[in-house]
């Protein structure tokens, strides 16, 4: 029977049968597995196609890179970032290994340019600012070339062309000056454009730069245009101030070119050439215009000429003429010359007023202090009228004021100047408009302007005073300050009274300059000119301007001017004495100077002398009548004139005792006052002093005492310069070295003369030491000089006066002066030896020092000898010769000959 295993269903049972299905061949779970296999693959995908590409860049340093920070850009992107900075080979730089976006691939080429840019600062402007936000990157300039990832960075970055690049203009300069890439072009003060580059032409020797102007002002460069350069500061120094000129700023610091546009030119071409000028006056563009000056102080050459704030100008010729080619007369006349900007001679026409701005310095103003500087400069007021080219340039703006002008003499313009005020009860009322020296009445001309508002105030009786300043009167008796109103005390002024105890003047009299209030009202009084008397000094005198006069100690007048004489030897001092002491001055008239305090002699023997209290400070000249001892006057020979002669004391101008004439080589160590001594006794001083330019020598005037005058101005004396002498044979007057040098003199016993010559050092021989002069003949000088001692048996006997070359100069003749008690030592057959210095033996016993003496170490000396007598032997006769050996023979020194002293 076969097995059924199915399940039997009853047969009453009404239950559906089941129905069996299949299951599905993949479950939806594996889906998963999918997406996420698909879903890497793309994200491999993406990572392989966006992945970076990894360069090499060599820079000399690392300085500001820092890995994994240091970004790399492009035009302002990120495209790359440091990963890595290693050494080079050998190590001389270092490798920066990046990561390029590959995007940026395109710019990886072999010329593609790689550098650092990072904060900097120089006088020609900031760089890199914004790494100071970002940090330090690396920017990159793309090249041409084939595909690279190795590259050597550059220091700087490259000079590019804005993407706009506008006008392109060449410039062709003959030197750079200071204008560089990115160095601004100006045109009418506005910067329309920068340099670009520049090179060096290597056949022409030029500089080419190429500059860019904007397109927005392209259509101002003319082909009739001109460039010049405006770089830096244009200064000129001079002893009327310090010109300075610059067009802007930014042309101070990193240079600067200008350019112009005349209107019949025609619209540039890209890549024009032009001649880039040094200057606009170089580029001949300035008009020029001509100036009637007012004052020929007030405007120098390069002087700048502005119209509201902007320089349109500049003064590049002033002229003076000192005679009218029209008139042929001497009147002073000055013209000057501007270059005008081309811009503004649409300007200049009838009623165009030009004026002088200059500095005003006072406690109520300060204005234009920047002049002191710079320089004066002038403002202008365009006309409306013709055009025109020449136009008055007055030295004030307050010329311009409606005024009326007066003349006024003054004998000085103490304090006063162009511009200066004129005042009324302290107010302006008007203004200094000219000063100027008039040479035929010897004033001072003023040329006044008060204005018409206040012309009223002028009448025959007005007077004017100067009110410059601050007037010091100082005395022992005490001191007087007076002060003007303060606007004058500063910068001068005048001040118009009206009184009515004033005279009036005549109808066609001109003002006159009163220096005070109470000179006015003396009138023309005040003006009487004093008596004037001229000295005759030399200039050993202290002289100074306003020092007083006296009269027995009144003062009567005061020292009003002194100059060179004609003979280029003495001093002519004016005194002005007061026309009420005018009478003292007499042929019997002696004066002297009574300035400070008089000191004479030496530190052994001082002298200290003055007058009074009141001439220490203030000095002077005093005079007295008395009658005249010496010559009081003195005519000049070229001029004819006849002065007063001004004594250097009383005791001079009354000093009677005997003159001799001192003539001297040279003027070291004498003064007035030095002592002439004899035998140490003072016999006289030096009086005066005169340089004989001429004849080559001083000339000295000496006063001797009257009881010993007698002695010393016969033939045969003799006079000569003591002072201190060190030399190896030891110090000489060294007295002198406190009591200063002196003249020693001898006595003489032939005629009268009263003019010596005096020497530099005492006689070869004094009269009264005169010997046996005799004459040695060597081969060489040997180091002996005048004053060498001679030596007999090692006693000083004389000396050696001078020596010379012969005739044939093949021998040196020495001249020896033996002492009168010693001169019959010397024998017609005596011999001669040098001993100077010392000799030294040395043997196998021992070193054997010879010397004749201490002093002949050191100075050297020659000694004699004379042989046994015989019948041919005598004493030598005057100026015999005999020849001088080199060393000495021993067998001299054994000479033991007696010679006996002749009787007397």
């Amino acid at each position: 029977m076969k097995e059924n295993n199915e399940p039997q269903m009853p047969n009453n049972c009404n239950a559906p049968k089941p129905v069996l299905h299949k299951p599905n061949v993949m479950s939806p779970i594996w889906l998963l597995p999918i997406v996420a296999v698909l879903l890497g693959i793309y994200l491999m995908y993406q990572s392989i196609a966006q992945a970076g590409i990894e360069i090499r860049v060599h820079f000399d340093n690392a300085n500001g890179i820092v890995e994994g920070k240091t970004l790399i850009k492009y035009q302002g992107l990120n495209i790359g970032k440091v990963n890595k900075i290693a050494l080079d080979d050998d190590l001389k730089g270092v490798y920066v290994t990046a990561e390029i976006d590959s995007k940026a691939e395109p710019v990886l080429r072999r010329n593609t340019q790689f550098w650092l840019v990072a904060p900097k600062a120089s006088i020609a402007g900031i760089s890199g600012l914004d790494a100071l936000v970002t940090g330090n990157y690396i920017n990159l300039l793309p090249g041409d070339g084939e595909y690279s990832i190795e590259f050597d960075a550059v220091q700087t970055a490259p000079n590019t062309l804005p993407d706009d690049q506008g006008l392109i203009v060449r410039l062709t300069a003959d030197k750079l000056a200071s204008v560089r890439p990115g160095s601004e072009i100006f045109y009418k003060k506005i910067p329309v454009g920068q340099v670009h580059n520049f090179t060096l032409d290597k056949d022409t020797d030029k500089i080419l730069i190429e500059a860019v102007i904007k397109e927005q002002y392209s259509y101002l460069v003319k082909d009739t245009s001109r460039f010049w350069n405006a770089s830096g500061i244009h200064a000129e120094f001079g002893f009327n101030g310090v010109t300075i000129q610059t067009e802007s700023l930014t042309a101070i610091i990193s240079g600067a070119l200008a350019f112009d546009s005349p209107v019949d030119g025609k619209p540039a071409e890209n890549n024009r050439a032009y001649h880039l000028y040094n200057n606009v006056r170089d580029a001949e563009r300035a008009v020029e215009i001509e100036f009637n000056l007012a004052n020929t102080n007030d405007i120098k050459i390069g002087n700048n000429i502005y119209l509201n704030g902007q320089q349109v100008g500049e003064i590049t010729q002033v002229i003076t003429q000192l005679i009218d080619v029209e008139t042929q007369q001497t009147t002073p006349t000055a013209t000057a010359f501007a270059d005008i900007d081309p811009e503004v001679v649409e300007l200049l026409r009838t009623g165009t007023r030009f004026w002088v701005e200059k500095t005003t310095l006072s406690f109520s103003e300060s204005k234009n202090i920047a002049n002191l500087v710079t320089g004066n400069f002038i403002l202008f007021t365009p006309g409306k009228g013709e055009l025109q080219t020449t136009f008055d340039l007055v030295s004030n703006v307050d010329d311009l004021i409606p005024h009326k002008q007066i003349s006024i003499s003054a004998n000085d313009a103490n304090g006063l100047a162009v511009g200066n005020k004129i005042y009324y009860k302290n107010y302006p009322v008007g203004h200094i408009s000219h000063v100027m020296f008039n040479t035929k009445t010897n004033l001072i001309d003023l040329n006044v302007n008060i204005y018409q508002d206040y012309a009223h105030l002028l009448r025959r009786s007005t007077r004017f005073i100067n009110i410059s300043g601050v007037t010091v009167n100082a005395s022992i008796s005490g001191l007087n300050i007076k002060s003007s109103p303060i606007a004058a005390l500063v910068s001068g002024g005048i001040e118009l009274v009206n009184d009515p105890v004033f005279k009036s003047k005549r109808r066609n009299q001109q003002y006159q300059l009163y220096p005070s209030l109470a000179l006015a009202k003396l009138g023309s009084n005040a003006f009487k000119a004093n008596k004037t008397i001229t000295l005759l000094s030399k200039p050993s005198h202290v002289i100074t301007n306003g020092a007083p006069v006296y009269y027995r100690k009144l003062k009567v007048g005061s020292i009003a001017d002194f100059r060179l004489a004609t003979d280029n030897e003495h001093i002519v001092i004016s005194l002005d004495i007061l026309s009420q002491y005018a009478h003292l001055i007499n042929n019997n008239s002696v004066f002297w100077d009574v300035s400070g305090i008089n000191i004479s002699g030496s530190l052994s023997n001082l002298k200290v002398q003055t007058e009074s209290l009141l001439t220490i400070i203030a000095g002077g000249i005093n005079f007295d009548n008395i009658k005249p001892v010496n010559d009081n006057k003195i005519s000049l020979a070229k001029s004819h004139a006849t002065h007063y002669k001004l004594f250097r004391s009383f005791a001079a101008a009354t000093d009677d005792r005997p003159t001799v004439i001192l003539t001297f080589t040279s003027g070291t160590d004498i003064n007035v006052g030095t002592e002439i001594k004899y035998k140490g006794i003072s016999v006289g001083e030096i009086s005066a002093i005169t340089l004989k330019v001429e004849q080559g020598f001083i000339e000295a005037t000496a006063k001797l005492d009257t009881d010993y005058a007698k002695y010393f101005i016969r033939q045969g004396s003799q006079y000569w310069l003591e002072r201190i002498e060190v030399s190896l044979n030891g110090i000489k007057n060294a007295n002198t070295l406190l009591s200063g040098a002196y003249i020693n003199v001898t006595k003489g016993n032939g005629n009268t003369v009263k003019r010596f010559k005096v020497l530099n050092s005492a006689p070869e021989i004094a009269s009264e030491d005169v010997g046996l002069s005799v004459t040695v003949i060597s081969e060489r000088l040997m180091g002996l000089t005048a004053g060498t001692p001679v030596y007999f048996r090692q006693i000083e006997v004389g000396s050696i006066t001078h020596s010379e070359l012969s005739a044939q100069s093949d021998k040196v003749l020495i001249t020896l002066n033996i002492e009168p008690k010693y001169q019959h030592l010397v024998r017609n057959d005596s011999q001669f030896w040098a001993v100077s210095g010392f000799n030294v033996d040395i043997g196998l016993t021992g070193a054997t020092l010879k010397a004749e003496s201490l002093k002949a170490i050191l100075s050297g000396g020659i000694a004699f000898a004379t042989p046994k007598t015989n019948k041919n032997s005598q004493i030598a006769a005057p100026f015999s010769k005999f020849y001088l050996a080199q060393e000495v023979n021993p067998d001299w020194l054994k000479w033991n000959t007696k010679i006996e002293k002749p009787a007397m």
